[in-house]
């Protein structure tokens, strides 16, 4: 494991390397520590619901569309699909005409298709869609650790790399896992369904800035004197 004590960093300094490896702001940190979700966070979410949403549609709809072109004399796809969908309702006929074999290998097309299309609806993280949607974040505070398991992967082992703390864990990048400082006290905002990690920030710092926020509060609603 690599060592993370090799150098003593601030928790400025530390706070600083971790924003950097996980690409969050001081905006967005200012939003976490207030339990909403940062609109920087929205786009790496995005994009682990779009990949297996994109596989789905492309699987499903570019077969079901290619079809309906091409069964439209006039290669238009609103023609088209009323002409796959009564071919659908009459198999029977449309076997009359072209065949069983024909038939059956269109059917297998169909459904293997179809079959691939449903496989990578259920790999859409409707977890993170839900966290998507209701953009708050949680907070927990503790010491966090951190620690890396090798998986196999399809050609070669895969490096995982998590924050553990003691109640959850969070997988990380490795630029994550190099910054933290290992053992220190931080609090972490995740979002609560998918248990993603948004943002980190050592402890003491998370506090400075509750204190800050408190003592511009309570100026702010001290009666002014004369």
């Amino acid at each position: 494991m690599t060592d993370h004590h090799e150098t003593v960093r601030s928790p400025e300094q530390i706070a600083f390397d971790l924003a950097k490896a996980m690409q969050f702001s001081l905006p967005d940190l200012r939003s976490a520590r207030k339990g909403i979700l940062p609109l920087s966070s929205f786009q790496p979410l995005f994009k682990k619901v779009l990949r297996p949403l994109v596989k789905a549609a492309g699987f499903t709809l570019i077969p079901l569309m290619t079809a309906a072109y091409l069964a439209s004399p006039s290669h238009k796809i609103s023609e088209g699909l009323v002409i796959v969908f009564s071919i659908l309702g009459n198999i029977k006929e449309f076997a009359a005409d072209h065949g069983w074999l024909r038939t059956i290998l269109y059917i297998m097309g169909i459904l293997v298709s179809v079959g691939f299309g449903v496989y990578n609806a259920t790999k859409i993280p409707l977890d993170i869609v839900g966290d998507m949607l209701a953009k708050r974040v949680r907070a927990a505070e503790g010491r966090v650790t951190v620690r890396e398991e090798d998986k196999k992967g399809k050609r070669d082992t895969v490096t995982i790399y998590y924050f553990q703390m003691k109640e959850r864990s969070f997988q990380v990048s490795r630029k994550a896992y190099l910054a933290l400082d290992d053992g220190g006290s931080y609090r972490v905002y995740y979002l609560p369904r998918s248990q993603t990690l948004v943002a980190i920030e050592p402890t003491v710092l998370a506090k400075e800035a509750e204190e800050k926020e408190q003592r511009i509060q309570a100026e702010q609603e001290a009666p002014s004197t004369i």
